[in-house]
C-alpha cells in the first residue's frame, strides 16, 4: 500500500487522538498506531520515535499480535473491568488543546466555550494545562505533546505544581549560555530538513521527536530544551502550517505548467 501521495494533516491528527483517548486507553492506542504504520511500510525505529514507543517494546507487540491476532493489543495488565470502565465514554465534560494561528487554544465542550493563550505566553500555557491535566480534563499524552516534553517530564511537572507556587515551578530561571552552544551547521541543517519533511507529510514536529531524530543521525545527546531554543531562533514555528500549504500550491502551478 503506498501513502507517499496521502496528505496528512497534524491539526486533523491531533483532534483524532483526542477523540480516540476518550475511548481507547493511550497504550492500546500507541500498540495499534504502531501497529498500523509497521504495516504500511515505515521502519521500525522511525515508528518508535513518531510514537514513543521503545523500539523493544514495538517489537514485542508486533510478535504477539502476529501470533495472538487483534486481542494482543489489549493492555493484559489490566483486568476487563478495569479496561471497559476506561472505554466507556466519560461523563464529565472534557477539554481538548489546537495550536492554531500562534494561539493555544483550550476547547471545553464546544467551541462556544474556549480559552486562546498566544503560543508565546508559555508559563501561563504550562499552568493551565498542567492543572486541566490534574482535574483529569486532559490526557497526559495532549499536554505532554502539546508543551513538546516528555511525558515523564508532565508527570513530575504536575506534582510539583500541586505542591508549589507557579512561579517556583515554571518559570526558568537558569542563567547563562543561550548561543549556539554545541548546534553546529550539520545539526541545524538535520533540524531544519526533518521539520520541514515533517511538517509537509503531518508528522509530529515536537522538540522531543525532532530531538530523537537529530540524536539518532547525528550521533549527538543535545536535549530537547536546546532544540526547541533554535526551532524558535530560526522562526521554524511561524511556518509550520503555510509550508505545507505551499507546497502544495507549488505543485499545482508546476503541474498546470506541463
Amino acid at each position: 500500500m503506498d501513502c507517499q501521495h496521502l496528505v496528512f494533516s497534524q491539526e486533523q491528527s491531533q483532534k483524532r487522538i483526542e477523540k480516540a483517548l476518550r475511548v481507547i486507553p493511550s497504550k492500546v492506542l500507541k500498540k495499534v498506531l504502531f501497529f498500523a504504520l509497521y504495516l504500511l511500510g515505515a521502519r521500525l525505529h522511525a515508528i518508535s520515535s513518531l510514537i514513543g514507543m521503545p523500539a523493544e517494546s514495538g517489537k514485542t507487540t508486533l510478535s504477539r499480535v502476529m501470533k495472538d491476532g487483534i486481542s494482543a493489543l489489549q493492555d493484559r495488565r489490566q483486568a476487563v473491568k478495569v479496561f471497559e470502565l476506561q472505554a466507556s465514554p466519560p461523563q464529565a465534560q472534557q477539554a481538548s488543546v489546537l495550536l492554531e494561528d500562534d494561539y493555544c487554544i483550550i476547547t471545553f465542550g464546544d467551541m462556544d466555550h474556549q480559552i486562546k493563550i498566544p503560543q508565546d505566553h508559555r508559563v501561563h500555557i504550562r499552568s493551565v494545562l498542567l492543572s486541566l491535566l490534574k482535574a483529569n480534563l486532559l490526557s497526559i499524552h495532549t499536554v505532554s505533546s502539546t508543551l513538546g516534553i516528555t511525558a515523564a517530564h508532565c508527570r513530575e511537572l504536575s506534582a510539583k505544581l500541586e505542591k508549589n507556587d507557579v512561579t517556583n515551578v515554571l518559570v526558568d530561571k537558569r542563567e547563562g549560555q543561550k548561543h549556539d552552544f554545541r548546534v553546529d551547521l550539520s545539526v541545524k541543517t538535520e533540524l531544519i530538513q526533518n521539520f520541514a519533511a515533517r511538517a509537509i507529510t503531518g508528522h509530529s514536529i515536537s522538540s522531543q521527536a525532532l530531538t530523537d531524530t537529530i540524536n539518532d543521525a547525528q550521533k549527538t545527546t543535545i536535549s530537547a530544551r536546546t532544540i526547541r531554543w533554535h526551532m524558535n531562533k530560526l522562526g521554524l514555528m511561524k511556518i509550520k502550517k503555510s509550508l505545507p500549504k505551499l507546497v502544495e500550491t507549488l505543485k499545482k502551478t508546476s503541474d498546470n505548467a506541463h
